[in-house]
């Protein structure tokens, strides 16, 4: 029998289409059965364009907002006199650990913002992250 590879999001937009209930563990095969039953009828005719189906399904999965990125750390440090020449400092981890701030398991970006205005407040600010890419 031949086995298929399938895309990440082609096995999501098939677990949305099945529509399982809550707490309902389905294999993708049992999903996309369902899926295939609920569109095909009795004489296995399509009684919805599958494609159709599909192409509106994942527009809808792109138009969602992704996560915004990161403001540049090294253009931030470029900056700052006491970094500027610096190596090394590509990220807002890297400029953390080269100040000797701690992050734990916090935002290393945000823990320099806090970290700047407590002590370097004639540093340029940290820049925020933007809330949604464009």
């Amino acid at each position: 029998m031949p086995k298929f590879e399938v895309d990440e999001d082609v096995a999501r937009l098939v677990e949305r289409l099945a529509n399982p209930k809550p707490f309902e563990n389905l294999s993708f095969n049992a999903a996309l059965k369902r899926v295939l039953d609920r569109f095909m009828g009795d004489n296995h005719q399509p009684q919805v364009d599958l494609n159709e189906l599909l192409a509106g399904s994942m527009a809808a999965a792109q138009a969602q907002p992704k996560k915004a990125p990161s403001p540049s750390a090294q253009e931030w440090a470029a900056t700052v006199l006491e970094l500027k020449n610096k190596r090394g400092l590509t990220t807002w981890k890297a400029i953390c650990d080269h100040l000797k701030i701690q992050t734990g398991g916090d935002s290393a970006r945000r823990r320099l913002q806090t970290w700047v205005k407590l002590h370097k407040p004639a540093w340029p600010p940290v820049p925020d992250t933007p809330t949604t890419a464009e």
